[in-house]
């Protein structure tokens, strides 16, 4: 059997290759070391952001700000995550923007400072930016809201307790930090502050009018005393006039929150246009498509 040769070939290297029509970048920096460097500082940011934000789930209806330094600058971003399960944050306190509203009533279970240190137009949102720059722990839950401020949603957790100790000394009580979260958005939108003297409102029609008698007689008794308790309490109320926010007011998108059913274009109306539509395949389909149904309506009378 016989063998083949091998045969090595030698390469010429002394090829003439044609030269660049433009010069190269003779920085110090190539091209390919500037796009390294950069893909560097972006895996180093991305990396960062995961060490100091905690190990949560996804969800889009609350979002965790993670504590920050006081000596932050306000320009920075705060880091922002969301979470799935609300269980760690239960003992946190919850802030509602109604509690530091100047055009809310005092001592009635909504506004819970002085209204010289509250703000108009408060938002979840400045709550939020707020409390993460005192240094707290910040959990904002953008659908909740207050009972008597359904306008205006949005509900913001609080930590600024944590193992007995305050996570920021110049905050010891809940009222402190109403009136420190009050000041903070003060110092960024001055338009909202609240100066005296104030416009009231007009003392309303029924708080004039004198108080019906109730009956003397001994059916009515029961029903005097129970009605005496309800025209108390609807006098105490009535009585209060509230001041007017300066005019003109801003735009209502600036007023309240994203998530308010007060918009007519917002993301609560557009997350309902969303689902009706999903509930109505058959609208907008061609006439020989499955989607439409055709057929005679039944009509049900009942004869009482």
């Amino acid at each position: 059997m016989s063998r083949r040769t091998a045969t090595i070939e030698e390469f010429d290297d002394d090829t003439d290759l044609p030269l660049p029509s433009r010069p190269l970048n003779t920085g110090p920096r190539g091209p390919l070391l500037e796009e390294i460097g950069h893909s560097d500082e972006e895996v180093s940011e991305s990396e960062s952001d995961d060490m100091s934000a905690p190990g949560q789930g996804s969800q889009s209806q609350s979002s965790f700000h993670a504590p920050t330094s006081s000596g932050q600058s306000q320009g920075q971003p705060s880091n922002t995550n969301t979470v799935t399960d609300i269980t760690p944050y239960k003992t946190w306190t919850c802030i509602y923007p109604i509690y530091i509203d100047a055009k809310r009533p005092y001592g009635t279970g909504e506004r819970r400072i002085a209204r010289e240190k509250s703000v108009w137009w408060p938002l979840s949102k400045d709550i939020a930016d707020a409390t993460s720059r005192l240094g707290l722990g910040t959990l904002h839950e953008v659908q909740k809201s207050h009972p008597r401020d359904w306008e205006n949603p949005g509900r913001v957790r609080v930590q600024w307790k944590k193992d007995g100790r305050l996570m920021n000394p110049a905050i010891k009580t809940k009222k402190q930090l109403l009136e420190m979260i009050s000041f903070q958005i003060q110092r960024i939108k001055q338009d909202n502050i609240p100066r005296p003297p104030y416009v009231m409102t007009p003392p309303p029609v029924s708080a004039a009018q004198p108080a019906i008698k109730p009956p003397t007689s001994a059916k009515g008794k029961q029903k005097s005393k129970a009605g005496s308790g309800v025209a108390v309490q609807l006098s105490k109320s009535s009585q209060q006039r509230l001041p007017t926010p300066p005019q003109p007011l801003p735009a209502l998108a600036s007023r309240v929150s994203p998530y308010s059913p007060a918009l007519p274009t917002g993301m609560l109306i557009e997350t309902v246009k969303a689902g009706m539509s999903a509930q109505e395949p058959g609208v907008g389909a061609a006439p020989g498509q499955p989607g439409v149904q055709k057929g005679k309506r039944k009509v049900l009378r009942v004869r009482g």
